[in-house]
């Protein structure tokens, strides 16, 4: 649900996650990607690679982001998407 947050609430979220991830805990997020065309079209506000890495750069080492599809009903080709793994240090 990373991709439907602002930027305050997001800081919450990544701060709510380090609490409960222990250190060598992974992390798996899959995101809206700004790579989806249709801004505002489908969905909420597309995530960056840059911003994954921004939002995690405390805590965290980001051990990869790949292009990913989420599946659904809306969209049948799907939607693009980052699916990045976290590691909590």
């Amino acid at each position: 649900m990373f991709h439907i947050f602002g930027d305050q609430e997001r800081a919450a979220y990544v701060d709510g996650l380090r609490s409960v991830v222990r250190p060598g805990g992974r992390l798996y997020l899959l995101c809206f990607s700004d790579r989806q065309p249709g801004e505002g079209e489908y969905g909420p506000r597309r995530v960056t690679r840059e911003e994954i890495a921004h939002a995690f750069a405390d805590g965290w080492k980001l051990d990869s982001v790949e292009a990913a599809t989420i599946d659904n009903t809306v969209i049948p080709a799907g939607v693009l998407a980052w699916l990045a793994a976290l590691t909590r240090i």
